[in-house]
């Protein structure tokens, strides 16, 4: 059982992530509504946004050393969604089509398996240095004996 409050989040929004993008396909594929498609498209570029922005937090938290190659990734993956939603997010009939929607799905699950596969296992190593490490000693005045 992995009790890391991040390595959780992070897979849990990865999890809703990946299933907004697979809902979006399912959308495309089923050809619903092109309002419902626009509207799954905002959820997923909204969320990922966040979601990226909480992640980039938190590697330069720990001190990552692929921060920048994995925020140039995110800012691929950012750039793709908004091209996505300014080609079919207007108030047009055009809906996304299945293979653009199966592509923005692939994208996700390739930078998930290993952009974020690299920064969870440095993650990982640099939170049990950080659990294991001594704790500063007590500085005179601060009430400690």
């Amino acid at each position: 059982m992995n009790l890391n409050p991040y390595l959780n989040g992070a897979d849990a929004e990865h999890h809703v992530q990946l299933g907004l993008a697979q809902t979006l396909c399912e959308a495309a594929g089923t050809g619903v509504d092109a309002a419902l498609t626009r509207e799954i498209l905002d959820q997923l570029v909204a969320y990922s946004d966040v979601h990226f922005i909480s992640e980039q937090l938190l590697m330069r938290l720990c001190g990552y050393p692929g921060y920048d190659d994995h925020v140039s990734d995110h800012d691929r993956l950012i750039r793709e969604l908004e091209v996505a939603k300014q080609q079919y997010g207007g108030d047009g009939e055009q809906t996304l089509a299945l293979p653009a929607a199966e592509a923005i799905l692939a994208l996700l699950a390739q930078h998930i398996s290993m952009q974020d596969r690299r920064f969870v296992d440095f993650f990982h190593g640099w939170s049990q240095h950080a659990a294991n490490a001594e704790p500063p000693p007590a500085t005179r005045g601060s009430g400690g004996k």
